[in-house]
This record gives C-alpha cells, structure tokens and sequence, in this order.
C-alpha cells in the first residue's frame, strides 16, 4: 500500500487538487509579498509550463528571465518546486530553506519541503519544521495531517491515527487524512475501521485511481479476494508512478475465450512479484491455445525449464523516471504472434481467483536437478549430514523507510540457538558483519555460499534452495524464489500480511510458504519464537 502524499491537498467537495493546481492557483496567484508585475508574469507563465509538464522550460524560465530579483521568495519556492520534480532533491532543498528564511510564513512551502526532506533521510528537521508551525497555525488540518505522516513513517500507528482524526475533526474533507488513517489502522490490524474511511476518501475523490489500489490490499486483509482483485487492477493506471507503459499494438484481455489464441503474458512490477504471479501461468495454459511469458532476464532459464511447453522470453524494458517503458519489437521472434496479452499480476483477476484452495498442489518452477546435486554434495562436504537452513534478513532495498519490514540479526536468536543445525547466509549483499555478530550474541556460525551470484544468478540460487531444507526469510524474492521451486519456506512479516492464505496461514498462491506475522505488529519475539516451533516441526520429519 502507497500513503497519499502531502502534495494531495483538498480542493472542492468530491475533488482534490494536484500541487501543480494549488501553486498555480493558490500559491502562486495570491502571495506576493510586495507587488511585483515581473514576479506574476512569471509566475503565470510558470503555472503554464509546469501543468503541461514542460519541466525544463519551466526552471529556464526561473533562471534566465532578466528582470526577476532571483531572492524574491516566489521565485526560490518556485525554484525550489521544480527542481523537487525533477528529482534534483538537494538543489530543491536549497531554494526552499531560503524561502522560509526569506518568508516564514509563506504558505505551501513546508508542505512541499518535507516530502524532500523525507526522502533524503533528514527526519529531524521534518519534525522541527512541522511542530515549530503547528505551534503557529494549530488548527491547520494539512499540517496535522502531515505531522500523522512523520508519526506514521515512525511506526507510532496510534499517535498517528490520534492526529490524522485530529485533522478531519478541523477539515472534514481532508481527503489525505482519511486515505492515511486506513492505512495506519491497517498496521493495527483494524481493517474493516480501515475500509471505512478509505470508501470516505474514495467518496470525495472518485477519480483516484491510487486510493482504490490502496483499498485492495484492504480488501485482501478481509479476504474479499473478488473485490481485491478487481480494485488491484487500479495499479496500472497512468496515475500510479510505477505503473507500467506497453508499446505494444495488441488488445489487452478482457474476459473473452481463450480457445484458438495465443497470449502474451507480460512482466510487470518486482522479480519476487514475477514468481509469486507466474504460478497462475499453468492454469492460463490450460485455456489457450499457446502461452507466450515475457519476464526479467534473469528468470529465463528457469521459466523455460519450468514451462517447457510455453515461449519464454527477456523483456525489452528502460526505466524512465519510476516508470518501466517496455518494449515488444522482440515479438517477431516468437512462433506465433499474440492475440491478446495480459499482466502477469492480472491473472488472479481474470481466472476469477477466490482462493478456497490452494492454486497448485506442487511446485510450480524447476530447479536444474544436476546443478542441486552438486550442491548437495557440496553442502555435505560442509557441514555433514546435518540439516541446512537457509536465512535472509535483509533486502537489496534496504533504505529508512523500508527497514522495519526486515529484522535485524540481534533478533534472530530463537532459529540461531537451535543445536545440530546449519545456516547458510542466502544474502547477496555485504553480511560479514551480522555473520560475526550471530557468532558473538549466539555463537551460530553462519556458512556463506562461494562462487554464486545469489542476486543475479536465480536460476543457480533457485537450484541451491531445492537442496536446503529450509529457508527462513522476510517477504523477498529469495523466499518465493524457494518456496516456487518445493522449499519449506516460512516467511516472517511485522504484521498481518496482505497475501492470500488458507489452512491456517498457509499461502494459498505457493503452498510451501508458511507466513507467520504476529498479534501485535512488529512483535518480533513472537514471530521468531513461533518460527523456531515451525523449523522444530521439520527437523521431526
């Protein structure tokens, strides 16, 4: 789920203003300082060219216009919001602390400065910039509204859901207070609470295409998956960032038969994304008359290995900004051109999915038998006949507003005190010091894997996990990657997890996953503590 920025502001009942509108209507037409015809000339013209995304026309026009005093706080706040568009944070950051110097009390600026702030991990000057003008301007729902989001980001879910309501009992209509509260009560576990306030931001908003995908995962939570489904389809509106652009001259599936055509199914989103989805190919497969499966280059091999009677191919993707543009000229090479093509994580969606069982009963991919032989031996040359756990505590992705889904190596002591076991580190990036650290606090030696690419070779790392006998991972491509190819696998989440599950907590998409999440969120002692009983229960077999 994606929180609604600060940059979504109110505007009239059912509507919500962009920031563009509010510096071209609000910002920028009614504050000025002292009257300057030159200022609102260009500040018109500015308005112009940043509502028709004309980016660099608008910081050249900033900068080269002759007779603009360039301290003039208009002008740096301009400055300073354009340069936040164009991804040029400490620039922007520049521009927009002169302005508060120059002009502390001019309106929108510290609306647009702490999303920037945010992003450059400069929390504590969030927090002082927020409360220093709450203590102004107390009955500012925006700024309430915001001071939620930092308590939020923070992980203090109910302080938050304390001052988002704050703002809504101040601006009814505080659309971004009511789409945040869900997700916090989300985090709280409090989901139809949740779904009530994100159908009230929906309701005066109905155009938005980013809260009906938040309201999904809610869905989801409540295992309406019909309605879950449906609403995740708002991922791939022109409105979602990430949301994928196709240069492609077919028609997309929309329900019709399948029987005589051929389909293309596309890549989309993550590589764990893209082994999650793909377990539903072999019951697409049984509908049409040929498959075609676009994916990341690097699950090629074991896609073509997996589907042997499907065409697998690399995709043809650059990333323009955060959105993938992909390619289809490579469509020439395949046997047979598509009739139809569909997203990879549409097809939950389209096979009508309802999860009552389980959407296949053994692994859907195929690791090299040979390649897990050799590391069988090779493992046993290791560590004997004891068995191997595999672990991963941290993702590739590990930045100040993801890490509190990944815990730390000081937590995992319940699975590292566990006797006549072995660990095998599956990280791919730099672990030596939580592997000297295990070692220190548990007195576990954790084994690294020579001569493997565990991030870029996946079709050797998938091999390697069919010859462990279990992996032990927050939610990764390294877990579904294992779980796909038959691995027992648990997967540790800080909360109740979006994913389908059945029988209790079984995944109902790749049915060697066990998800474990906690009463209480981030109660990690629980969690590995529940692990640890799981892991004692495969060591029986």
């Amino acid at each position: 789920m994606v929180m609604i920025g600060s940059e979504d502001t109110t505007g009239k009942e059912g509507e919500v203003n962009s920031l563009e509108q509010d510096v071209a209507h609000d910002i920028v037409g009614n504050y000025i300082m002292v009257p300057n015809l030159n200022v609102e000339k260009v500040s018109k013209e500015f308005q112009i060219l940043v509502g028709q995304n004309k980016l660099d026309a608008a910081l050249s026009l900033l900068v080269n216009f002759p007779q603009t005093n360039p301290q003039h706080p208009m002008i740096t706040f301009q400055l300073g919001y354009v340069l936040s568009l164009k991804n040029r944070l400490v620039e922007a950051q520049g521009y927009l602390e002169k302005t508060l110097q120059i002009a502390p009390a001019m309106p929108g600026v510290i609306e647009v400065l702490i999303p920037i702030l945010n992003k450059l991990g400069q929390t504590k000057r969030v927090e002082y910039l927020i409360k220093s003008a709450l203590l102004i301007k107390p009955e500012n729902s925006s700024l309430t509204a915001t001071y939620a989001d930092l308590l939020y980001s923070t992980q203090l879910f109910e302080s938050a859901v304390i001052h988002y309501k704050r703002a809504m009992s101040v601006n009814p209509n505080e659309i971004r207070a009511q789409a945040n509260i869900a997700e916090s009560l989300t985090e709280l576990q409090r989901n139809e609470e949740a779904l009530f306030y994100i159908d009230a931001a929906i309701s005066r908003n109905p155009r938005s295409q980013q809260l009906r995908f938040n309201k999904a995962f809610t869905f989801f939570l409540l295992k309406k998956y019909k309605e879950g489904w449906q609403a995740y389809e708002a991922r791939l509106s022109q409105e979602i960032d990430e949301a994928p652009k196709r240069l492609i001259n077919i028609p997309r599936w929309k329900h019709e038969p399948l029987k005589d055509k051929t389909i293309l199914v596309c890549s989309e989103q993550g590589v764990g994304d893209e082994i999650f989805f793909s377990a539903y190919v072999t019951k697409l497969a049984t509908m049409a008359e040929h498959v075609i499966i676009e994916t990341d280059p690097r699950l090629v091999s074991l896609f073509s290995r997996s589907f042997k009677h499907l065409e697998v191919y690399s995709y043809s993707r650059r990333i323009s900004g955060n959105q993938p543009l992909y390619n289809y000229s490579w469509l020439k090479k395949c046997t047979k051109y598509p009739d139809l093509f569909v997203d990879v994580a549409s097809l939950p969606y389209f096979l009508e999915e309802t999860h009552q069982k389980p959407v296949t009963t053994t692994p859907h991919l195929q690791g090299d038998i040979n390649v897990t032989k050799a590391w069988k031996d090779k493992l046993k040359e290791m560590v004997g006949k004891k068995p191997i756990l595999g672990l991963f505590w941290r993702s590739g992705l590990y930045t100040s507003a993801r890490k509190h889904f990944y815990p730390t190596i000081d937590l995992w002591g319940p699975i590292l005190s566990l006797q006549n076991v072995a660990f095998l580190s599956l990280q791919f990036d730099d672990d030596s010091h939580d592997i000297m650290l295990a070692k220190q606090l548990f007195g576990a030696e954790i084994l690294k894997a020579e001569d493997i690419n565990l991030r870029d070779d996946l079709d050797q790392t998938a091999s390697l996990c069919t010859a462990l006998t279990g992996v032990i991972a927050p939610s990764t491509t390294t877990a579904h990657l294992s779980a796909s190819v038959g691995t027992k696998t648990i997967i540790m989440d800080r909360t109740t997890t979006w994913s389908p599950t059945i029988n209790n907590n079984q995944d109902a998409v790749i049915p060697s996953i066990q998800r474990i999440f906690p009463p209480n969120v981030d109660d990690w002692k629980w969690t590995f503590e529940k692990a640890r009983s799981v892991v004692k229960g495969w060591l029986k077999e």
